[in-house]
């Protein structure tokens, strides 16, 4: 436990350092519990499973784009009852927002759940990483989204993978979302509908009695109200970590 404690220590002070990507390190830890805070910001039940980094084809929501290039969303999720779609985006500076992204979440919202999930099979026939985008696939037709016929599986568990951009086509995208997907944004600060601060998420996290949980929500709270760099506003901020070993 001291190790993880540790963990969250290091997290803390390096997110002050430049090039430090906390983001990219504490994502695992924020998909624990965004369904649960999801169903507290919304206020309808989640389905537990994420789907993490989704891409979006370009193509798709820009269709005078043709390439089979992605944005990726960081979370893809979904009510319990399947009729709701959420697009989640994970900022861990409240600085690192920007036009261009906000821009392809509103294409990728008037496009559809549906439509996204069709320009995702257009990219696994494109792509050579056919492995990788079958496991993903698979993982969303257990979160009931796609219907992918035993031809595929087959060919994809072989070794020789021919015919597995022909057998694709038999997918069936079972997303029975008719509303545009929601847009929600966990970022540090920020009110409003569609923004969870990591005030309110450290309220959902705050809710799970274990030592993990309890230090994860005081770390929130931390990157809430001290911004990246602002390290001297910190009192916790302890310099003598970072000199030289004794």
């Amino acid at each position: 436990m001291d190790s993880i404690l540790a963990l969250f220590d290091r997290m803390d002070d390096w997110r002050h350092f430049p090039n430090y990507q906390l983001e990219r390190r504490a994502d695992i830890l924020f998909s624990l519990y965004i369904p649960e805070a999801l169903e507290a910001k919304l206020g309808f039940p989640v389905l537990p499973t994420l789907a993490p980094e989704f891409p979006v084809r370009i193509g798709t929501i820009y269709p005078d784009i043709p390439t089979d290039k992605s944005y990726k969303i960081d979370y893809l999720a979904m009510s319990a009852s399947g009729d709701k779609s959420i697009l989640v985006e994970l900022k861990t500076e409240g600085l690192s927002r920007r036009v261009s992204q906000d821009k392809y979440l509103v294409a990728s919202q008037n496009a559809g759940l549906p439509l996204l999930l069709e320009g995702l099979l257009d990219i696994f026939r494109a792509t050579e990483a056919k492995r990788k985008y079958f496991a993903f696939l698979l993982h969303l037709e257990r979160m009931g989204l796609l219907g992918i016929p035993d031809e595929l599986k087959a060919i994809m568990a072989g070794d020789n993978l021919q015919g597995a951009s022909a057998a694709s086509h038999g997918v069936q995208v079972l997303a029975e979302c008719t509303e545009r997907p929601l847009v929600i944004y966990i970022q540090p600060s920020g009110d409003g509908p569609y923004v969870l601060s990591f005030h309110e998420f450290a309220r959902t996290v705050q809710k799970h009695g274990d030592a993990v949980s309890k230090r994860f929500a005081r770390s929130l709270r931390e990157w809430a109200d001290v911004q990246a760099g602002d390290w001297s506003s910190n009192k916790r901020f302890d310099l003598t970590r970072l000199g030289p070993a004794s």
